[in-house]
Order: structure tokens, then C-alpha cells, then sequence
């Protein structure tokens, strides 16, 4: 793999990651409507964009978890 492509996964991952926590900090159907049309102008999405969504989104269910564990 070159470096051109493999800085483009980055950027696609790391744009995943930014659209998973605008979501999370504003969790709204209008919200979710906006990043669907911007992530999908292209008719598809890159894969590294989707795995930054599921790790962001995963990264966020662990630490709630970890919180509700320490409170108890």
C-alpha cells in the first residue's frame, strides 16, 4: 500500500471518527439526516470512514460502561 493511499484511509478514519461524535454530542434525528446526506454525496462511503464511525461509537458504549461500573 502507498503512502498516498494509506493517508487517505487516515483522513477517512479519522472523518468517521469527527461524524460519530457530532452524533453522539448531538444525538438528533435532524442530526443523523445531515451527516447520512454528506457521508453518502458520492453514492458510497468509504470502509475507513464506517470503521471510524463503529470504533468512535464502540469507544463510547465501553467508557459509558466502565462509568456505570465505577458508580456502583
Amino acid at each position: 500500500m502507498s503512502n498516498d493511499n494509506q493517508t487517505q484511509n487516515d483522513e477517512d478514519f479519522d472523518y468517521g471518527c469527527e461524524c460519530a461524535m457530532e452524533l453522539l454530542n448531538e444525538p438528533t434525528e435532524d442530526r443523523l439526516n445531515d451527516l447520512i446526506d454528506e457521508l453518502d454525496e458520492d453514492g458510497m462511503i468509504a470502509t475507513e470512514v464506517v470503521y471510524g464511525l463503529l470504533a468512535t461509537i464502540l469507544m463510547s458504549i465501553t467508557s459509558e460502561d466502565e462509568d456505570e461500573d465505577e458508580a456502583h
